[in-house]
């Protein structure tokens, strides 16, 4: 292209050199030959070397674009699940003896259905495994149930989860009839009465529950196959109705169909009775008694004016229909006698029948103390066992289960007192009429369960809890003589005595609980300690070891206790009997303001000032 340009330019400027030189001729001169001078050699320009022509560099082809191989796409992961059976249908009816078929649907995204599994069952008893099959002829009211596994023709999961459903067989039928109902022959009163009948069903059911009603003068009387008529329906008149009743099906209950009406006749006989003649309600003190009995006429006579006859101790009481029993009567021998009477027939009264009961009671006596007898009546009552225990918050296994009676003392020879003592005592007797019945012994009348630790008052300074008391005293025995040594008393105890002495017992001034029992002991100091020994008639006693002017000190109990219970290695105060571990004060002089005081648990002296309160007992002499 540049080339070409190149020689196009210089074709146009020779044409203009040209032109100009013909412009430039004088006219005025054309006379003259004229010289024509040549012109002037008009040099051609020089060439102009074309530029070598650059030749476009050669064209590098690209290289050929190696197309990329199509990206393969990788098939889409199939999940192979198990097939699924759904909406699977019993195809009714259901009848037996009649082909029966099911239906469902199959479901599997990727795999066609094989050879699925089919079951039959009637009452869980499997009968077939095809898809439709024939009822048996006695099916009929039987649970019929198809289930069907699914099972795919490929894939990894072949076999599917079972689904089952199911229905209660019911064919089609018409009612049953019942024909040629027939009364037993003599229709009278105090005999059994029954009817007959014929059952027909045209497909051949078994009868079911079908529906008997008796009726007397046109009303509902009875549903039992067998009947027996009292005297008060004499001259009344029996009809017998069903409703018969196929054993299933459909219109299994047919029409009602009754008997003619019959006279009901009346029936001789003798005298009236009394038979399972019982008190109803259990015969305890405070309770309402009655009686059920059964009244026998042979003439089925009514009853009438029948009398009832209460006695206590064989001493009549009430004729009344019911009888509540007094609170005193506990313990005591109930009687009820009964007098048959009719309103019909002859003789109208018949012999009294008597029944005899014990009124329910159960007491418990003694004295709540260690190492005491507690007694066990029971009366009225029939029973299972009986169990014992001492109420320890933290140990009450049954100590016995001894009907009579019980000692208040440990399982074992060893078994220290404050296990006991402190705490209360209950027994259970578990009664076959009412049940268990626990009693608590600190909880009965004084005069059936006496002594016992008080441990609180109310306002009035009445007692109102008390537990087992530790062992009451020391005896001891020199010379033919026998002298006393009174446990020492509790707070509550001392506050009694100061009251009912109008303040001659003096208080104590101090306390001291024992954390093995809780017991709140009383504590003196050696003035109030003698004089609550003295104004109880008592003294304080002797130490007995630097002092013997009495030969009946502390120290000569202390050794009489380790005679007493030697089953203990020491303790014996404590162990054996439930007194506190604490200095007890004597009345024997140390030196100014201080007095011998003795320990109990060990079996040492010592002495102490007077001003400090310590534990006092009280001593006497027995006649």
């Amino acid at each position: 292209m540049i080339k070409f340009f190149t020689h196009l330019t210089l074709l146009v400027i020779k044409v203009l050199l040209l032109l100009t030189l013909t412009s430039c001729h004088d006219y005025e001169n054309d006379q003259v030959p004229l010289v024509v001078e040549e012109p002037p050699v008009v040099e051609e320009p020089p060439v102009v070397e074309e530029p070598p022509v650059v030749e476009d560099p050669p064209v590098v082809e690209e290289p050929p674009v190696v197309e990329e191989p199509p990206v393969v796409e990788e098939p889409p992961v199939v999940v192979n699940v198990a097939p699924i059976a759904s909406e699977v249908i019993i195809t009714p009816p259901t009848q037996p003896n009649n082909n029966i078929s099911a239906s469902y649907t199959y479901f599997d995204e990727h795999d066609i259905e094989g050879t699925s599994l089919y079951s039959w069952l009637i009452d869980d008893i499997e009968l077939n495994n095809s898809l439709s099959f024939t009822l048996p002829n006695d099916s009929e009211g039987g649970n019929l149930t198809f289930c069907v596994t699914p099972i795919a023709a490929a894939g990894e999961e072949i076999q599917g989860i079972k689904v089952c459903t199911d229905i209660t067989i019911t064919g089609e039928y018409s009612k049953p009839s019942a024909e040629l109902i027939v009364l037993t022959d003599s229709i009278t009163t105090g005999i059994e009465i029954s009817a007959s009948y014929s059952f027909i069903d045209e497909n051949n059911r078994l009868e079911g529950q079908s529906i008997l009603n008796w009726k007397i003068d046109d009303s509902d009387f009875s549903s039992d196959e067998h009947i027996t008529l009292a005297a008060s329906h004499q001259g009344s008149l029996l009809s017998f109705c069903l409703t018969p009743i196929a054993i299933s099906g459909e219109n299994a209950t047919g029409d009602v169909v009754c008997s003619e009406e019959e006279l009901i006749n009346a029936k001789a006989g003798t005298a009236p009775t009394i038979d399972n003649l019982l008190l109803v309600n259990f015969a305890k003190a405070g309770n309402n008694m009655s009686v059920s009995y059964d009244y026998v006429d042979a003439d089925n006579d009514l009853e009438n004016n029948t009398s009832i006859n209460w006695l206590i101790d064989s001493i009549e009481v009430s004729n009344s229909d019911t009888y509540t029993l007094p609170d005193d009567s506990a313990g005591k021998a109930l009687s009820v006698c009964v007098t048959p009477s009719s309103i019909t027939g002859i003789p109208t009264d018949g012999t009294a029948q008597c029944t005899n009961q014990m009124i329910a009671d159960i007491v418990i006596t003694g004295e709540l103390e260690l190492h005491q007898i507690i007694s066990l009546a029971i009366t009225g009552y029939s029973y299972n066992g009986v169990t014992w225990r001492i109420l320890h918050p933290s140990y009450s296994p049954v100590r016995s289960t001894d009907d009579t009676s019980f000692t208040i003392t440990g399982t074992s020879p060893i078994e220290e007192a404050n296990w006991l003592v402190g705490h209360d005592l209950e027994v259970c007797i578990d009664t076959i009429e009412a049940g268990e019945i626990c009693l608590l012994a600190s909880e009965q009348a004084t005069t059936d369960i006496s002594g016992g630790l008080p441990t609180e008052l109310d306002a009035d300074n009445k007692i109102t809890k008390r537990v087992i008391s530790p062992v009451s005293f020391i005896d001891l025995t020199i010379s033919g003589v026998t002298k006393r040594l009174h446990r020492p008393l509790n707070v509550t105890e001392s506050t009694l005595l100061n009251i009912s002495s109008a303040g001659a017992v003096p208080l104590h001034n101090g306390e001291y609980t024992d954390v093995n029992t809780s017991i709140v002991w009383a504590i003196y100091d050696w003035q109030t300690a003698t004089d609550s020994c003295v104004n109880q008639s008592m003294n304080l006693p002797v130490q007995g070891v630097s002092d013997t002017s009495d030969a009946f000190g502390l120290h000569q109990f202390y050794n009489q206790t380790a005679i007493n219970y030697s089953q203990f290695p020491n303790s014996y105060i404590t162990r054996a009997m439930g007194w506190p571990g604490i200095y007890f004060r004597s009345s024997s002089f140390h030196s100014a303001g201080k007095h011998y005081d003795y320990y109990l648990v060990t079996g040492s002296d010592d002495f102490i000032n007077d001003n400090t309160a310590e534990g006092a007992s009280c001593l006497s002499t027995l006649p």
